[in-house]
């Protein structure tokens, strides 16, 4: 099996050498990028834009802390990767970007492949140990969206901001307790055997940890201010478990429209949290219409771009389908 996939790995490398495998590179590219930005498009084909405009918030510096929400993730990933990788900042942060939007839009960890491709071209490491870096990016991240839910709902739970009996039956409450200690062991193993597991320095495991740390920190406190902005009557208490439940949703894998899902678990505990339902429903699904909207965008703009030059070689190429 080793021996085919290396047979593969060479002869498309061979292809890729040739003029026909770069124009085939090309319409491979150019066929994924419409794809992407027709299912962007498709997705939203049953909003009512005119109820949308209607829900959507009037203060202005919600839609600031919106955009600042929407940058904090890959720029704080930017800088991790900076720590392993050499690259052009340009370049590099258009590909964080398209990164985000693959993830939240289109199928989790679905941008992690579209950023192992884009970091083939661009990164001079093998394929091997850009895989690697990946993999331990996303377990650095991982590990810290977990602590920082465990640590918000816990502390929550502790100054009677959250009742954690409203959130968790007694009949799953075991199971939430279970995945608490799963949690902390799995911690502590990586920990103990972090030079077996990472392929990264010691040192830059730790400084990407803290970025995550620091990311996930001052995304709660943007989101809870944007929440508390747009309906300043619910008790700050109410979005103190909103963020708890937000880091939560977003550390599942293999799902699409994150916000979306984040949508329906908001609906699905208003009643639990004592807001109205259609307070909630409108919020948070102008909140995912306007991030879908601003991917759409973002994608297709970030897709088409003309080359800096009229020598259409392969960097050139890479560059304008990142």
């Amino acid at each position: 099996m080793k021996k085919r996939l290396i047979k593969i790995r060479h002869q498309i490398s061979q292809l890729r050498s040739t003029r026909r495998g770069q124009v085939a590179l090309r319409v491979t590219r150019g066929v994924f990028t419409l794809g992407i930005i027709l299912f962007l498009i498709w997705q939203l084909r049953n909003v009512e834009f005119q109820d949308v405009i209607h829900g959507l918030p009037l203060n202005l510096w919600i839609y600031l802390l919106l955009i600042m929400v929407y940058f904090l993730l890959p720029t704080i990933q930017f800088l991790a990767y900076r720590l392993v990788w050499q690259f052009r900042p340009g370049s590099a942060y258009r590909a964080f970007i398209k990164k985000r939007i693959l993830n939240k839009e289109v199928l989790g960890y679905s941008g992690e492949l579209y950023l192992f491709s884009w970091a083939k071209d661009h990164i001079e490491h093998s394929s091997k140990l850009i895989f690697e870096h990946i993999r331990d990016m996303n377990i650095i991240s991982a590990i810290a969206s977990t602590l920082i839910a465990i640590v918000l709902v816990g502390f929550f739970a502790f100054e009677g901001q959250v009742n954690l009996r409203d959130l968790i039956p007694v009949t799953h409450s075991a199971f939430f307790l279970l995945g608490a200690v799963v949690t902390l062991i799995v911690a502590l193993v990586v920990v103990k055997y972090r030079r077996k597991l990472f392929s990264m320095p010691w040192r830059a495991t730790r400084i990407i940890f803290s970025l995550h740390i620091a990311r996930l920190v001052v995304r709660q406190v943007l989101e809870i201010t944007m929440w508390h902005l747009a309906m300043p009557e619910v008790p700050i208490e109410v979005w103190f478990t909103y963020a708890a439940v937000s880091v939560i949703v977003n550390q599942i894998p293999f799902i699409p429209s994150q916000d979306l899902v984040t949508l329906a678990v908001a609906v699905s505990i208003a009643d639990v949290m004592a807001v109205s339902e259609a307070q909630i429903t409108a919020l948070f699904g102008a909140v995912a219409i306007v991030n879908r909207l601003i991917n759409l965008i973002f994608f297709a703009s970030l897709s088409i771009r003309v080359p800096e030059n009229t020598d259409m070689n392969t960097e050139s190429f890479a560059d304008s389908n990142e």
